[in-house]
């Protein structure tokens, strides 16, 4: 099970494969269950708020449309018994939204492509995507969490960028990323946001907590590095900014992120050799023929 991932040690500046790599596969339901993992918790916080928010409209359209049915008032027009219905439906979505976060209309081709892609596999133009799947390998180190994308891809994310709460569904461990523009509710309620929220890109690190065996005490463990990596994270991003007229803060920010940024620079380094490689292969398929 690897305790030294589980304990808070000091963080080493490469990340040994503590927990994997785990080989399994990827389906169209599967990916049903990581987009409510990514996507419920915004969705329950949006239910909530336009719930609460909501309460006296939706009260004052309940009794409104009480007084026209016993007769107390009378509608002056349909839009007199259009407008309470209109607030109490958006009301009743609200509760929805809060108690079963439902998927957007655009999960089974937009969204779902991006995903499957995200994950190097190749998705037929106009195809289905309850059929689609792709296989992956997985670890989780000292740093973060490393993928093997199905088309050799090396995706490597650290504990330092994901939310803090990692989601335990039925099936997954899923360690998101944080995104304000994703994942802040009252941040796409101000303005137009709330039409130009982004879409998931497939980005996260998710492992089957059956392989796990102790998925719960994984979780701590990954909590604790996020917290751990988070802390250093937002002191290295104070210190760049004072690095503009301090340029010793700027060093020291570099520092406290150096093992992360050298782990993600090894990653480059070994996806452009892989590149390389393929491309030589081709070559050498080509010129055998």
């Amino acid at each position: 099970m690897g305790g030294g991932f589980l304990s808070d040690g000091p963080v080493a500046g490469s990340s040994p494969k503590v927990l994997g790599p785990f080989r399994f596969g990827v389906g169209y339901d599967d990916f049903v269950e990581l987009y409510h993992a990514e996507n419920d918790r915004y969705m329950r916080t949006l239910g909530l708020v336009m719930s609460v928010a909501g309460i006296a409209y939706g009260g004052i359209s309940l009794r409104v449309l009480f007084d026209y049915a016993v007769g107390e008032e009378v509608p002056n027009g349909f839009g007199d018994v259009l407008a309470p219905l209109i607030m109490i439906c958006l009301w009743l979505l609200s509760l929805w939204c809060l108690v079963c976060p439902s998927l957007p209309l655009t999960t089974r081709g937009v969204v779902c492509g991006r995903f499957f892609v995200a994950h190097g596999a190749v998705v037929p133009e106009g195809g289905v995507p309850d059929g689609w799947s792709v296989s992956l390998q997985v670890s989780l180190g000292a740093l973060g969490g490393e993928e093997v994308a199905a088309d050799g891809r090396l995706v490597r994310t650290p504990y330092a960028f994901m939310r803090r709460r990692p989601v335990l569904t039925r099936r997954f461990l899923f360690m998101g990323l944080r995104d304000v523009s994703r994942e802040s509710a009252l941040w796409n309620m101000v303005g137009v946001n709330w039409a130009f929220r982004k879409d998931w890109n497939g980005e996260g690190v998710f492992v089957p907590r059956a392989v796990l065996g102790g998925a719960r005490r994984v979780r701590r463990g990954v909590r604790r590095r996020v917290r751990a990596g988070s802390r250093r994270y937002r002191r290295a991003v104070w210190l760049a900014r004072l690095g503009r007229v301090r340029p010793e803060c700027g060093r020291r920010a570099l520092g406290l992120m150096r093992p992360e940024l050298e782990w993600l620079a090894e990653g480059e380094r070994l996806n452009r050799q892989h590149k390389r490689q393929k491309e030589s292969d081709a070559v050498s398929e080509g010129g055998g023929r």
